[in-house]
């Protein structure tokens, strides 16, 4: 990964763990989350609007951007009820650290990416790295206690939003090789959010109002970051491996497990450091792969 993609996919990282502590912090996670998809689609429609000359999309590219929609709709779906039951130190973590676990064998299987030996062992950093930041301690008997928290209604959805995070990862490699980023992000985070709609109009409608009032700012904090942080992990996709770009992302998880020591007062900080500095680890070893 060349130093440019590196440095993108770094400083996206960091946004979208600061954009994920707002969302936590929210009242109903649910209902912020899609009215700041909402946000997004109005912030970013003039960008639409100045792509107009690549607005010719093939049927190859439809068919990218509706299936990466409606995996980006149950994200923000599972990702919102991760949230409503799970600490942030929690649940992303294991939902950004479960993608990585899939994408290689994904994108071998679908894609035929190589991956190089110091490629493989950025990735196998990260996840231990994931695993060490689970520790409540570092005795014998809590080796396994990382493994225990799986059980959990907070573990179990976020371990699907990171199997939309795999899913959607492989698409959108495929994705902006054939529709221009810009327009391809914006159309999919369109269907994302329509893909939401009806539920939310028939059974969150009464939390509009009440979320909006109390966290407009954060939304539209989050409304920006939320559509910029991934049109920069996009372009990465474009000049990188995607196995590569998901994992250095999930550096992202140093920041996250940051916020929520200083920020949120979680336990467990040696060893949250500890994982933090590993995962490190993996991104300097795939910075210097090729």
């Amino acid at each position: 990964m060349s130093g440019f993609a590196l440095s993108i996919v770094l400083s996206a990282a960091l946004l979208h763990a600061g954009w994920n502590y707002l969302a936590k912090k929210s009242r109903c996670k649910i209902v912020f989350l899609w009215l700041s998809l909402g946000v997004s689609l109005i912030f970013y429609f003039p960008m639409l609007i100045s792509c107009y000359r690549a607005m010719t999309i093939s049927p190859r590219g439809w068919i990218c951007i509706f299936t990466s929609g409606l995996f980006h709709a149950f994200y923000f779906w599972c990702l919102g009820n991760a949230y409503e039951h799970g600490d942030l130190s929690l649940v992303y973590p294991l939902a950004r650290g479960f993608g990585p676990l899939l994408v290689p064998l994904l994108a071998f299987w679908f894609i035929h990416e190589q991956l190089y030996f110091l490629g493989m062992l950025g990735i196998a950093f990260i996840l231990f790295g994931i695993y060490t930041i689970h520790l409540k301690t570092f005795s014998n008997r809590a080796l396994i206690e990382p493994f225990l928290l799986f059980r959990g209604r907070a573990s179990i959805w976020a371990l699907c939003t990171g199997v939309t995070i795999a899913g959607y990862s492989i698409v959108d490699k495929i994705g902006v090789s054939l529709v221009s980023p810009p327009v391809y992000i914006y159309l999919m985070i369109l269907i994302s959010w329509l893909s939401l709609a009806p539920y939310f109009i028939l059974t969150k409608r009464r939390w509009f109002k009440e979320e909006w009032k109390i966290n407009k700012g954060k939304m539209l904090v989050v409304g920006f970051l939320d559509i910029f942080t991934y049109l920069m992990i996009l372009f990465a996709l474009q000049v990188s491996k995607v196995s590569y770009v998901v994992a250095v992302r999930e550096v992202s998880i140093v920041f996250s497990s940051l916020f929520g020591i200083i920020r949120l007062g979680d336990r467990h900080g040696a060893q949250r450091l500890s994982g933090a500095l590993i995962i490190a680890v993996g991104v300097f070893l795939i910075g210097l792969s090729r």
